[in-house]
Order: C-alpha cells, then structure tokens, then sequence
C-alpha cells in the first residue's frame, strides 16, 4: 500500500453477494446474503486496518460519523450503488455514485476510494472459497486506478472464506 501511504481512503461497503454459479448454486448461502455482506465487510475493515497501517482507513463508522456531521448532503454511505463497479470495462465511476463519494471525500478529507465491488462464494458445504473484487478509485477524479481480486483458500464456512479472502488483499496487485 506504498502509494496510498499517509492519505485517508474511504472503504465502502461491499456491492453486491454472488453464490455459487448456474452449474452449482448455493442456495443456503444466497439466504444469508445480508449476513454474509456484513461478514465480508467487517474481515476487510479488520484486515486492511491490521495489515495497512500506512493507510487511515475510513470504514463505514467513520462515513456514517462525517455524514451525521454534514446533513445537508443527505448521503448515506450504506447504501451505495457499488456494485456497479464490478464490470471491468467501468473506468469512471457513475453517477450519481460519483457525487456521492466527492461530497463524502470533501468532508472526510479522503483522496482515494477502495470499493468491493462484489464477492463470490463458491464451492459445496464444508469447502467453501471466496473472491472479493476490489476497486481502488480516485474520490476526486472518479478514475478507477485498480481493479484486483483477493481469493481465499478452501475454509469450511463461508464466513471463514471470507475472512481468509480479505487476508490475502494487502499482498495482491495492489500493493
């Protein structure tokens, strides 16, 4: 994270939960979309924080805190269209996710966006793998700067995927 080194960068909540594929769904897995989301969001908040220290990383508390300090902007850092960054052929960020994120920037003194765009989860119960597509974006610009993928060893959850997966971020293309 050299290059990110010394700024604040805004880490928003993951887009959207893929299970399995149309060969094998996962259907236990989709029904706990919701959970599972929140799961994949704490293990990048706590694996960014403990092996990015470089980085202040502004999670979702912190947003929620800037945007209860500026009302008037009426953002709400939860529910953000991230998923939309997902597509690799996205290379500017859309608005109105755009706004969104500069007025949220503007008052967190952010100068950079890390988005997970989506996570994945595959596999069968008992093995389950886990892929995070992460986005790294300019908050001033809207360029996307990187686009990467932290996969995970086999774990026998799929919250445990989840964890092993953001474990790997630090050491990915971003670095």
């Amino acid at each position: 994270m050299g290059e990110l080194a010394g700024t604040n960068v805004l880490l928003l909540t993951t887009g959207t939960l893929v299970a399995g594929d149309s060969a094998h769904p996962l259907p236990d897995v989709a029904l706990r979309k919701t959970a599972l989301l929140a799961a994949t969001n704490a293990a990048l908040d706590t694996a960014l924080r403990r092996d990015g220290r470089e980085v202040t990383w502004l999670g979702l508390e912190e947003q929620r805190r800037a945007a209860r300090r500026n009302p008037t902007l009426g953002i709400e850092p939860e529910h953000f269209a991230t998923q939309y960054l997902f597509d690799p052929r996205v290379m500017q960020i859309p608005d109105p996710l755009w706004a969104q994120l500069r007025a949220l920037a503007a008052v967190s003194s952010a100068r950079y966006v890390f988005v997970p765009a989506a996570v994945k989860i595959s596999g069968e119960p008992g093995a389950f793998t886990a892929a995070i597509i992460m986005v790294l974006a300019d908050a001033r610009s809207g360029r996307v700067m990187v686009r990467t993928r932290a996969q995970g060893p086999v774990a026998a959850t799929p919250e445990a995927a989840l964890t092993l997966a953001a474990g790997t971020l630090i050491s990915s293309p971003v670095r």
